[in-house]
């Protein structure tokens, strides 16, 4: 018991030499008023040498200190600097140590006190850290290693993902002793771990709150999620790995791709997270054939189990909803998805889309969107023509605006490299009226006011609904486009036989009007006029307003 009082004590004066060097003073005050105030709900020693605590602020955030490696340390709070969560959290251990009085520590962080000489580290020391350490080479252990120590860490969460942010940081004090090489290869799948527990915490979420506790536990893993993007785009370098960094990223692949197997997935995108892995290593043709082929292999595995090719989520919508909620948790088979970025990476890109053919299209659409994207940037038409083909005929089938607009944003980027081709612009024109809004700005662009302005005609937009700005463009370039429009409108505007009207009327025959005069017609003008108020002479009010606007032959 002593020598742990000990260690215990040891740490926390390293501790506070490392949060003297880092922190301002300033910060470290008001840490200490976020800890007299109450604010620090829990603090806790874990792996011998890692302080871990939650403090409330603005949100609830936790805190992990790495008193080992004292750069590790990190808070969930904006704040990317050492913050004053950090310093509450160290306060909160010196009261909880009993010996150590908060007081004191304070002093000596503000500078009104001389800082404590740090002793020697005893054996004690070094033995508990010692605890928390794996062999490097033990690269196919680990996985075996993280489920013997935190593998029912998941039955802790409920409302919260919490719990599993010290079994992340729990995680990554493996490999703090590591060659830097692989330590990054051990966080990822750390991180890949953490995610999975909570998957499995999700399944104890009450049905009737998944919709929201799904929004919940998204939110709360993005950090993390962001974290392993990070270090999977770095993976481009595999030409000069070691052997021992070759094995670690075949692990971590292997992890990520089983995962991505699994259909009962409902919080995160596992394809994704396989593939940003292993994008990086596409170029390198022995481990794409190799890769290849255990996919293939998991792809048999999955027809002999007999699992459905099309997966829908379990968790039920609020109030019963179906649907469109339903549609959206549709899932796409993995091996296919897989199979589909070696096909594309080398130049098969018909046989990627027909891979992807029986597969939904929301959760394929990130993909199909990227893709194209990629044949667009190279100028590869042909290739981008089978993407953009895939697209159309699948969403079309469906169509709605929001649905719609990165197939239409691909169109009109098209438009602007290869205006030559007629296709773009057929397809934009086949999806109306909900591309309405892609074309109508597109043309606009282009300075296609003819175009534009029949395309207001028959949707049957009145002046008054279009943005002021394209109206002056369009009558500065061709008024004699905008006349059917206003046209329209006026009758429009009188056929409702209503005073309010017949003023709509009134004030778009003088804009109208202008538009004459700039064509140089004011005699059409004059007939229009003439006709119009013998067409409609027993109005009387419409005869007034025309009065009052000076509309006359």
């Amino acid at each position: 018991m002593d020598s742990l009082f000990q260690t215990e004590q040891l740490l926390l004066q390293s501790l506070e030499s490392e949060l003297a060097e880092h922190m301002l003073p300033a910060v470290a005050e008001r840490g200490w008023d976020y800890y007299i105030k109450g604010r620090v709900q829990s603090v806790k020693l874990v792996e011998g040498d890692t302080l871990i605590g939650a403090v409330r602020g603005t949100d609830m955030y936790s805190v992990m200190l790495d008193v080992g490696h004292f750069g590790y340390s990190t808070c969930t709070c904006p704040i990317t600097d050492y913050c004053k969560h950090m310093a509450a959290v160290y306060f909160a251990a010196c009261s909880k140590s009993g010996m150590r009085t908060p007081e004191d520590a304070r002093r000596r962080l503000l500078g009104l006190a001389a800082p404590e000489k740090l002793p020697e580290q005893s054996s004690t020391a070094q033995e508990v850290s010692e605890k928390s350490k794996v062999n490097g080479a033990d690269h196919r252990k680990i996985v075996s290693r993280m489920e013997e120590q935190f593998g029912e860490a998941w039955r802790q969460c409920r409302y919260t993902l919490h719990p599993l942010q010290s079994v992340l940081l729990g995680l990554k004090g493996y490999a703090r002793d590591w060659d830097k090489s692989i330590q990054k290869y051990e966080w990822m799948l750390a991180i890949l771990f953490t995610l999975r527990q909570a998957e499995k915490a999700f399944t104890l979420v009450d049905p009737f709150s998944k919709y929201y506790q799904q929004m919940s536990f998204t939110r709360m893993a993005e950090p993390w999620i962001e974290q392993y993007e990070s270090l999977a785009a770095e993976q481009h370098h595999w030409r000069d790995w070691t052997d021992e960094q070759s094995n670690w990223f075949d692990v971590v692949t292997e992890y990520a791709r089983n995962q991505a197997c699994d259909e009962w997935n409902e919080l995160f995108r596992w394809d994704f997270l396989y593939l940003s892995l292993t994008s990086g290593r596409l170029d390198d043709d022995y481990w794409r054939d190799a890769e290849r082929s255990r996919l293939e292999r998991k792809e048999s595995e999955v027809r002999a189990n007999g699992q459905p090719e099309v997966a829908l989520a379990a968790a039920v919508q609020p109030n019963g909803a179906s649907g469109d909620a339903a549609k959206s948790k549709e899932k796409a088979p993995f091996p296919p998805i897989a199979l589909a970025a070696l096909d594309m990476f080398e130049g098969r890109d018909s046989d990627a889309a027909g891979r992807l053919a029986a597969a939904p299209i929301d959760p394929i659409e990130p993909l199909v969107q990227m893709y194209a994207q990629t044949r667009l940037t190279e100028r590869n038409w042909d290739s981008f023509q089978v993407w953009m083909q895939f697209f159309f005929e699948r969403r079309s089938k469906a169509a709605n605006t929001r649905a719609l607009v990165p197939f239409l944003f691909l169109c009109r980027e098209a438009d602007l490299a290869q205006p030559d081709n007629p296709q773009w612009m057929q397809w934009m024109v086949a999806l109306l009226p909900y591309s309405y809004s892609s074309l109508a700005d597109h043309w606009i662009e282009l300075g296609r006011f003819n175009e534009w302005a029949d395309l207001q005609l028959l949707m049957g937009m009145s002046p008054e609904d279009l943005d002021a700005k394209d109206l002056r463009e369009a009558a500065n370039a061709e008024p004699q486009a905008l006349l059917p429009i206003y046209h329209q409108a006026i009758d429009d505007a009188i056929n409702s036989r209503n005073r309010q009207g017949y003023k709509t009327a009134v004030k778009l025959m003088k804009k109208m009007e202008k538009l004459y005069k700039a064509i140089n017609q004011q005699s059409t003008w004059s007939r229009y006029v003439t006709l119009l108020s013998d067409k409609y002479y027993r109005l009387r009010a419409l005869q007034e307003e025309m009065a009052k606007g000076n509309i006359r032959p």
